[in-house]
């Protein structure tokens, strides 16, 4: 039996109650048993009840009926049930079926994904770590020699040789600097590098900062200026990770700033964390340090954000 029958069957009871009343209605005045006002208000209920309860059916039907229209299904429902044609419900049952079958299936594809993404990136992090720790013993291979020439004269040298040699041992430094950058950002994705729970305070964090940006400031021609909100929430965490890591955001900022204009750290209150914001034109430098720094930032449970008006930190405080 369709749905919109069975919803129209529902009629059947405000049917016999209409015919009930005007049972009661003439069998009350023959016996002048039954008062008029009740009789009128009777009637009027079941008149009432009769009006709504066809326009709620009627709806009720057509709605389902041009919901069930959409997915009509060939298929007959399953054996058991009272009646071997499929109402409307049962074609809706059918599309919800099937959609939950294409959203289990698309969740299952997605949670493999994701599985192996992760196992891609722990690999990627390891094959860092190897390459690293390689780089670093081969740099140092490199390095030996170039100091015990520059250190140890064999034989006279000129200018331009203890240039040349000063410049390569330079590289061969600032790249050792950059492997062992690399290895501790491996080192946080895969979780192998234990952070401490210190608790910090954001103007002390600045405070041990101001100095070091002060010079930066300096160096770059620019006017740096602090404000920092009072009784700022604390903040948790590695405390000589974290500091390196905002020295180094804050001072790529300053130093891409252009000359002779005006950077402003803010340090001031979020819903659950705090937000350092570095007000400047400067563009973020694109290096391994700075990777590096937005890594531990985010170990942290931080996020980093370059807007066209600045650098934008937070860090979540101390039990969020």
């Amino acid at each position: 039996m369709r749905i919109s029958h069975r919803l129209y069957l529902t009629m059947l009871p405000a049917i016999v109650g209409v015919l009930l009343m005007v049972a009661l209605a003439y069998y009350g005045q023959y016996a002048h048993v039954a008062p008029h006002p009740v009789l009128l208000v009777g009637a009027f209920v079941v008149v009432v009840s009769v009006v709504l309860t066809w326009s709620n059916a009627r709806f009720v039907a057509r709605r389902i009926e041009r919901l069930a229209s959409k997915h009509r299904v060939a298929a007959s429902v399953a054996a058991g049930e009272t009646d071997n044609t499929p109402d409307e419900l049962d074609q809706i049952a059918s599309v919800v079926h099937r959609l939950s079958s294409a959203v289990e299936v698309a969740e299952t594809g997605r949670a493999e994904r994701e599985r192996a993404f992760e196992k891609r990136a722990r690999d990627y992090a390891r094959l860092l770590v190897s390459v690293a720790d390689a780089s670093t013993t081969r740099l140092d291979d490199v390095r030996l020699p170039l100091h015990i020439l520059l250190e140890n004269h064999f034989g006279e040298l000129n200018e331009n040789q203890e240039e040349m040699l000063g410049a390569a041992r330079t590289a061969a430094e600032a790249a050792d600097a950059d492997m062992h950058t690399l290895r501790q950002m491996a080192e946080l994705d895969l979780g192998e590098r234990a952070l401490r729970r210190d608790r910090m305070k954001p103007a002390d964090i600045i405070a041990a900062l101001r100095t070091q940006l002060m010079a930066t400031a300096e160096i770059a021609k620019v006017t740096l200026e602090f404000d920092i909100a009072p009784l700022l929430p604390a903040l948790t965490g590695d405390r000589a990770l974290l500091q390196d890591a905002l020295t180094t955001l804050f001072r790529g900022v300053v130093e891409t700033s252009s000359a002779d204009s005006r950077v402003l750290l803010t340090a001031e209150r979020g819903e659950r964390q705090v937000r350092f914001v570095v007000s400047s034109d400067g563009s973020a430098p694109v290096s391994v340090s700075w990777a590096a720094a937005v890594r531990v930032v985010q170990a942290h449970g931080g996020t980093v954000n370059r807007r066209p008006d600045g650098l934008w930190i937070e860090l979540p405080t101390e039990g969020a």
